[in-house]
């Protein structure tokens, strides 16, 4: 009989550049964020992801929705080109590069979290691993998005942040 032991591997803080200040979009399609693709088929190729999220608000009253969603885009890999296996729900396909993003409801992305906003000025935290939510395997590569419906614009000390983890036998 073998055991599964689990092995961590450093946080990598993902590029927020367009993410810090993010405005409340309340008007379908939504104005939001996504970051740089994770490639794990050609490069990491780990069993699991953790994903931690820590956003800062400006001191604004929670409104609408008082909450932020995280959205994750699965990616596949051909062997040479990546292609994106959900949409936002727009014209607009995921780009694999931290930008902007127009983001409409109903979309195809996985759910990842809903984070919610009930004081002024609350730190929002999250924390998901991206295999339960693709039946425990993880795609060849994947991205996040991100929509604002908090109440409050996001501020300029956001840091979105992953660590591979891969299991070894013992």
């Amino acid at each position: 009989m073998t055991t599964l032991n689990p092995a961590y591997g450093t946080y990598t803080a993902m590029t927020v550049t367009n993410l810090q200040s993010l405005a409340i979009d309340t008007t379908d399609p939504y104005a939001g964020w996504q970051s740089a693709r994770v490639d794990n088929q050609t490069s990491v190729k780990a069993d699991d992801f953790e994903v931690q999220i820590l956003l800062s608000t400006a001191a604004t009253a929670p409104a609408n929705d008082s909450a932020v969603y995280v959205y994750v885009v699965p990616w596949v890999y051909d062997g040479s080109a990546w292609t994106p296996a959900a949409n936002f729900g727009t014209t607009t396909r995921p780009t694999g590069t931290e930008g902007t993003a127009s983001i409409s409801e109903p979309n195809s992305m996985r759910p990842a979290a809903t984070l919610p906003y009930k004081i002024t000025s609350q730190p929002i935290d999250g924390f998901f691993n991206i295999a339960s939510l693709f039946g425990g395997i993880v795609p060849d590569g994947w991205s996040l998005a991100l929509r604002n419906n908090c109440g409050a614009a996001l501020g300029t000390g956001c840091v979105v942040a992953y660590r591979p983890i891969t299991y070894t036998n013992a």
